[in-house]
């Protein structure tokens, strides 16, 4: 196993959100030329694409859930997004999004801890790489889901073996799947992460 592969194993295997973020507190300064360059990881730039496919209005309001160093909105800013906003649980990697210029705000928070989101009414939202083991899961969408306002769009990177649990709560939550395929997310690897655009109800 690489050493950037092995970060990732240790990521997803954070027992805590204080462990995890000491590793990503580590890994910043190389993340991207580790996971997108020498692994080859797709889903951040497929998801953003994804979210485009469904939201006409550029200007609208979006939340990057675990925005990590700022990938998924450097993809949105190409496809002409203006207004998205970005969390994650690091400084460290929110740093490296500040460097980028493609957020209109940024903040820190902890979604497995409840932690407070920007006070919008989003209308869509984007995610990749944190609705999987040692992050966040299905038991965390509930202020996740009031942070969207009715109508919203989400297209979300879901792990494949977390998909069961999340299936039935994103209906408890008022989410309606539009699109869910199992999809790979790095080049030449095998389907893994389920590709999630659904709209909020509700």
């Amino acid at each position: 196993m690489s050493d950037a592969a092995a970060k990732v194993a240790r990521a997803r295997a954070a027992a805590s959100s204080a462990e995890a973020e000491a590793i990503y507190a580590e890994w910043a300064g190389s993340y991207d030329a580790e996971v997108f360059g020498a692994l080859g990881f797709t889903g951040s730039d497929r998801i953003a694409d994804l979210l485009a496919q469904h939201v006409d209005d550029r200007s609208l309001p979006v939340l990057d859930l675990g925005c990590g160093t700022g990938r998924v909105g450097e993809r949105l800013r190409r496809h002409g997004f203006t207004a998205v906003d970005g969390i994650d649980i690091s400084n460290e990697m929110l740093a490296v999004a500040t460097g980028k210029d493609v957020y209109r705000r940024l903040d820190a928070v902890d979604l497995t801890a409840g932690g407070a989101l920007p006070a919008a009414g989003y209308a869509a939202s984007v995610s990749a790489g944190t609705f999987t083991s040692g992050h966040v899961g299905a038991r965390h969408l509930a202020p996740i889901a009031r942070a969207h306002r009715a109508g919203a769009i989400v297209a979300w990177v879901i792990a494949q073996p977390m998909w069961a649990g999340f299936e039935p709560a994103l209906a408890r939550h008022g989410f309606h799947v539009l699109t869910c395929e199992l999809e790979p997310v790095r080049d030449g690897g095998p389907p893994e992460s389920v590709m999630l655009v659904a709209r909020r109800e509700a």
